[in-house]
């Protein structure tokens, strides 16, 4: 089976029958991602960790965001335990510490140059209960079917434009016409995907410093978290927009190949019609 045959299988597929590999491929394929869409999973069960399907182990302590990184454009499925995260602004983020008012505070100073603010930021951002979680699954999507566990966020780091396409589908599959995003001065990736998990909504954020240098957040990219709960149902509503259609592009008047065709509307040049 080609490509193509392959992709409309997927298409044909109802939102409970896809897998998340045919989700997966379908960002990849239609939206033209550069990197792989990945799965996160909080580890509140120990007994769960033998499910996860690793193919890589860190050595030393990593960042949230590398671990990230490193699923995305290197095709590691890894378990973050947590000692094994080395982002003192993200320990507390996922529970694994409590807040330290003086030490917090000034780890934010650089960023606010404001005490009081600088508090209120670390405070702010969204976390998971202290202690309930033990480690994080990160995971390029696909891995998530093999490991037969569901994620709790799906993330992406993706071009605005293909950000403007997922999200106007994400807000038809949920009943939605607007949505509201979480920015924090730095946690952009750990806060972020906590507060998407928190609030059982989608997230952008831009980079932070962190996910700038660890993370190697491109400069032109945003980050983008979907709920796993609701990820099947926005592949879905994508995959019925493109088989009504025509394709995936919603510019212009829509149902092009490629999702962002610039073509301005209504503009003589563009005329041409289909040879059989």
């Amino acid at each position: 089976m080609g490509l193509k045959e392959t992709m409309a299988a997927i298409a044909a597929k109802s939102k409970d029958e896809l897998t998340y590999t045919d989700i997966a491929d379908t960002y990849i394929y239609y939206v033209r991602v550069d990197f792989d869409p990945v799965g996160i999973k909080f580890c509140a069960d120990e007994a769960e960790i033998p499910k996860y399907k690793l193919n890589a182990k860190a050595k030393m302590k990593l960042t949230y965001c590398q671990y990230l990184a490193m699923a995305r454009g290197g095709h590691k499925a890894m378990y973050m335990p947590s000692n094994m995260l080395l982002c003192e602004n993200a320990e507390p983020v996922f529970g694994f510490r409590e807040l330290d008012k003086e030490k917090d505070t000034q780890r934010h100073m650089k960023y606010l140059r404001n005490e009081e603010l600088a508090w209120q930021a670390p405070f702010g951002k969204a976390k998971l209960p202290v202690g309930k979680y033990r480690g994080i699954f990160i995971a390029p999507l696909a891995t998530f079917d093999e490991s037969q566990v569901d994620p709790d966020i799906v993330f992406f780091m993706i071009l605005p434009y293909q950000a403007y396409h997922i999200l106007n589908d994400y807000m038809s599959a949920m009943g939605r016409s607007n949505l509201t995003f979480n920015h924090t001065p730095n946690g952009a990736v750990c806060s972020g995907s906590v507060w998407a998990f928190n609030n059982n909504t989608a997230n952008m954020t831009t980079m932070c410093a962190g996910s700038k240098t660890s993370g190697k957040t491109d400069m032109a990219m945003v980050n983008l978290f979907i709920p796993g709960s609701q990820i099947k149902a926005s592949a879905a509503q994508f995959l019925k927009r493109i088989t009504e259609t025509g394709g995936p592009s919603v510019l212009g008047k829509g149902g092009q190949p490629w999702p962002g065709l610039d073509v301005c509307k209504g503009c003589p040049l563009f005329k041409y019609e289909t040879i059989p």
